[in-house]
């Protein structure tokens, strides 16, 4: 079998960080190839030179038997290549249509778009790909993120690439969007279209690939059939050492009776989802929330952090009856919301770490008016190291750092504020499994020491493995509270889809 791609030797630095030193594997026609890395690795450095988003400073690339050179992101198309990115580049005040059209919309002396011929490209596009449950009309800024990664996936499958880039696509996507996902790349496997398909997640390289090839600290340390290596092996090429698929030991949280509920919700209304959810988060304690895609979590955690009005129910935080007018409010009374999308929600990506750490408590810092720089950095620096965070974080911007890297300043940026409760939305998605110890650690200590954490996941083994009980939600409300003692992927699974127990079958109704 002929080679799609072979990279040979290619290297990329910025300044003194070199992102890869040696990037030299093939990827075989017509297959579905798997780059493993841990954050930092130098996948994301290949997948932007392939999409002529960046060059190299060295090395070659051959595309189907030829040398190319990608300088720009039209050429990569033009050599048919196409990416989903996992940052997802659509235009937020656009229509779904006309991002699944741009840059060729149907047009009408050179600017006027012909809505009609549109809307029946993108209708047909809809029917192939499965997708008609997106409205084509709906601003991009309307969508959930899962919805708006499918709109990227889409919009790079219908180009009809002979080479596929799948950044991180399952990362965002809802269950029932990774077998969609998985019936597309079953499609473009008839057709015989080579898929690089970049992910941290074992079980999908097992499913969907055939090869597989590791990098390291920007260097390739191997490639490998899927089927001749386990996956301990896998993570040992990745890390470098073995690494074992654990959670952190839990201590049984102690009743404070002298402590009332970090966060007390009693049948709050907020959004358009939440309806009469009840539930509390101790000192001590990470609860977990459980549900599919828009069952109203989203809603959930913005009633909490003030991003959504309560229009019926009481939160008490500390056995006090609060009132969240702004996300001000809730950072002032000692919580913190690590949000779905750190990119957009979370970072000011072209302002440096220091300046993303402290942006919450920035006046602390301040005197008479005046910044006081050496007193900023210095308390920086102390809590980047908390999280294993390398110094040069304070002064570089969390652009140039790897998804992982991203969401450390993002709660290094909460643990700056000495904040009691840790609204953390997904906080591993798209994050290597190093990294996602890390976190786990970071969450359980902050609980010992008197924190609560209230941690959502798309991952049921996740929250089973971390967390001390399950909340369930469905319909926007609460219809379960599990103990990890009662906690399985089966019971937590049937809660998630409805199969609750008779008595609280009036709760979705």
């Amino acid at each position: 079998m002929s080679d799609a791609l072979h990279l040979q030797g290619v290297t990329k630095s910025y300044g003194p960080t070199v992102a890869l030193s040696d990037a030299s594997f093939s990827v075989k026609a017509g297959t579905v190839h798997a780059l493993l890395g841990e954050n930092g690795a130098g996948k994301s450095t290949v997948v932007k030179i392939l999409s002529g988003l960046v060059r190299p400073d060295g090395g070659s690339i051959s595309l189907f038997g030829e040398d190319v050179q990608i300088a720009h992101r039209g050429g990569s198309s033009e050599l048919g290549i196409e990416t989903a990115f996992q940052e997802i580049p659509l235009i937020n005040d656009l229509t779904v249509a006309e991002n699944l059209l741009l840059p060729d919309l149907p047009l009408r002396f050179g600017f006027l778009v012909k809505r009609r011929a549109m809307m029946e490209r993108v209708r047909a596009l809809q029917s192939e790909l499965e997708i008609a449950d997106i409205d084509p009309r709906a601003l991009v800024s309307e969508l959930d993120l899962s919805q708006r990664q499918k709109v990227e996936i889409a919009r790079a499958i219908s180009r009809n690439p002979r080479l596929l880039i799948l950044d991180e696509p399952t990362a965002a996507l809802s269950r029932a969007d990774v077998e969609w996902l998985g019936r597309r790349i079953a499609e473009l496997k008839v057709k015989h279209t080579t898929i690089v398909l970049v992910t941290h997640r074992m079980p999908e390289v097992r499913d969907l690939c055939s090869d597989m090839s590791i990098l390291r600290n920007g260097t390739h340390v191997g490639s490998f059939s899927v089927g001749e290596i386990s996956d301990e092996q896998v993570f040992r090429h990745i890390m470098g050492r073995s690494v074992e698929v654990s959670f952190p030991s839990r201590s049984v949280p102690k009743a404070k009776t002298d402590h009332p509920p970090l966060i007390q919700a009693e049948g709050i209304t907020a959004g358009r989802k939440v309806r009469d959810i009840s539930m509390s988060l101790n000192p001590g304690e990470i609860v977990g929330v459980a549900c599919l895609q828009g069952m109203g979590q989203v809603d959930f955690f913005n009633a909490l952090f003030g991003v959504e009005q309560l229009s019926a129910g009481r939160l008490l935080i500390n056995g006090e009856q609060a009132h969240f007018g702004s996300p001000a409010n809730a950072i002032e009374a000692g919580l913190a919301l690590v949000p779905e999308d750190r990119k957009i929600q979370g970072l000011a990506l072209n302002r440096s770490g220091v300046e993303n750490a402290t942006l919450p408590i920035v006046e602390d810092f301040s005197s008479f008016g005046i910044l006081q720089a050496k007193q900023e950095q210095n308390a920086a620096d102390q809590v980047f190291a908390s999280v294993n965070l390398h110094p040069r974080a304070l002064y570089q911007t969390p652009s140039e750092f790897s998804g992982g890297n991203q969401q450390k300043i993002v709660l290094a940026k909460w643990l700056m504020t000495q904040c009691r409760s840790l609204l953390v939305f997904d906080p591993t998605r798209g994050v290597d499994i190093g990294t996602k110890h890390e976190i786990y650690a970071l969450l359980r200590g902050f609980a010992e020491t008197g924190g609560g954490v209230l941690f959502h996941s798309t991952e049921v083994p996740e929250l089973i493995g971390l967390c001390d009980r399950i909340l369930v939600i469905y319909d926007g409300r609460v219809v379960a509270d599990v103990p990890h003692s009662e906690a399985t992927e089966e019971g937590i699974g049937a809660l998630m889809m409805g199969a609750f127990p008779q008595s609280l079958k009036g709760c979705a109704a």
